[in-house]
C-alpha cells in the first residue's frame, strides 16, 4: 500500500516548529528580571535615605530640647511670680513710696551734699543697711534728722555679738542674798571695813539669819558657790560646819568679793559679805568687832 503524502505544507511547518529544539535562554536571564528597570538609581538613593533619618533624629532631639526648655521657663516664671507676691504681702504697710523718697531726700554729711543725687528707690528695691560713714534713715515717725553712726559703736556693736556664755557675774551671788534675806524679813546692817569713810567703792553687809533647818543656810550658800567653776578668778572656798569662806573676783569690773557665814550663840547664823575695787586693802576688823558685839548682848542678857 503507497504512502499518503500530504502536501499541506502548513502543517508539516507546523509540526516542524513543534517538535524542534527549543531555543536556550541566556544564564543571566533570571538576574535581569530580578533587578529593576534602571539599576543605577539604587546606588544613588542610599545616602540620601541615610541623610534624611539624620535629618529626623536631629529635629526630634531639637523638639524635646525645646519642650524642656520651655517647661523650665515657665516653672521659673511661675515660682518668680510666687515669690514676688509673698514678699509684697509681708512688706510692712508703713514703708511706701512717699517714706522712701523723705529717706532719700536728707542728706547727712558734706559728702552725701556734695554727691549727685541718687534715684527714687522703688518698693520693690531693699534699702541699704548702715556702714561706716553712713547715716541711720529715720522711719516717718520717727524726726528727719540723721544721726551719724560712729565706728566706736560699731566696734562696740561687733564685740557684742562674740558673748561669752561660760561667764558669770560674782554680784549675782549679793543678789541672790538679798532676796533671801528679804523674804525671811532680815534686815542687812551695813559695815565699813576701810580707813577712809569717804570711799563709797567699798560695800560691806552683815546679816543674821536663824539657824534653822527649814532655811539651811549653809546648804544654799554651799550651793551657789558649786554653780561657779573653780577656774574663776580669785576662786577660795573653804567650808566647815562652824564657817563658810568664799571670794571671787570680777575682772570685768575690777571688783573681789568675799561672803563669810558663821554660826554664833543663839542658834544664830553671822553673814558677812563685801564687795571692793581690787587693788584696795579690805580689813576683816569690822567684821569681828560686829561678831563681838553680838556675841556679848547674847552674854549679857543671860540673869546670873
Amino acid at each position: 500500500m503507497a504512502e499518503k503524502t500530504y502536501k499541506d505544507t502548513d502543517v508539516r511547518e507546523a509540526l516542524r516548529r513543534k517538535y524542534s529544539d527549543t531555543p536556550k535562554l541566556p544564564a543571566d536571564f533570571m538576574k535581569k528580571m530580578v533587578q529593576p528597570s534602571e539599576p543605577d538609581e539604587a546606588p544613588k538613593l542610599a545616602p540620601v535615605i541615610r541623610r534624611w533619618r539624620w535629618v529626623a533624629a536631629v529635629a526630634c532631639l531639637l523638639i524635646m530640647i525645646g519642650i524642656g526648655v520651655n517647661y523650665q521657663s515657665k516653672t521659673y516664671h511661675e515660682t518668680v511670680h510666687e515669690s514676688a507676691v509673698v514678699a509684697e504681702a509681708k512688706k510692712p504697710e508703713t514703708l511706701s513710696s512717699t517714706s522712701e523718697r523723705h529717706i532719700e531726700a536728707a542728706p547727712c554729711t558734706e559728702s552725701a551734699t556734695k554727691a549727685k543725687p541718687q534715684r527714687m528707690a522703688t518698693s520693690a528695691e531693699k534699702i541699704p543697711a548702715a556702714t561706716e560713714g553712713a547715716c541711720i534713715s529715720p522711719l516717718p515717725d520717727i524726726p528727719s534728722k540723721c544721726t551719724p553712726v560712729a565706728a566706736s559703736d560699731l566696734h562696740n556693736a561687733s564685740l557684742q555679738l562674740t558673748v561669752d556664755t561660760t561667764y558669770q557675774a560674782p554680784g549675782k551671788v549679793d543678789e541672790f542674798i538679798a532676796k533671801m534675806a528679804t523674804y525671811h524679813k532680815v534686815k542687812a546692817v551695813v559695815l565699813n571695813c576701810v580707813a577712809d569713810t569717804c570711799n563709797t567703792a567699798v560695800e560691806g553687809k552683815a546679816y543674821v539669819f536663824q539657824d534653822t533647818q527649814q532655811l539651811d543656810l549653809f546648804a544654799r550658800l554651799l550651793q551657789v558657790a558649786c554653780c561657779y567653776d573653780n577656774k574663776t578668778p580669785g576662786y577660795l572656798l573653804n567650808f566647815s560646819h562652824q564657817q563658810f569662806y568664799f571670794t571671787l573676783k570680777d575682772l570685768r569690773k575690777g571688783e573681789k568679793y568675799l561672803w563669810i557665814a558663821e554660826r554664833i550663840p543663839g542658834e544664830r547664823i553671822l553673814l558677812f559679805s563685801t564687795h571692793s575695787p581690787i587693788e584696795t586693802a579690805v580689813s576683816s576688823a569690822c567684821y569681828q568687832s560686829y561678831r563681838d558685839k553680838l556675841i556679848r548682848a547674847d552674854i549679857c542678857s543671860f540673869h546670873f
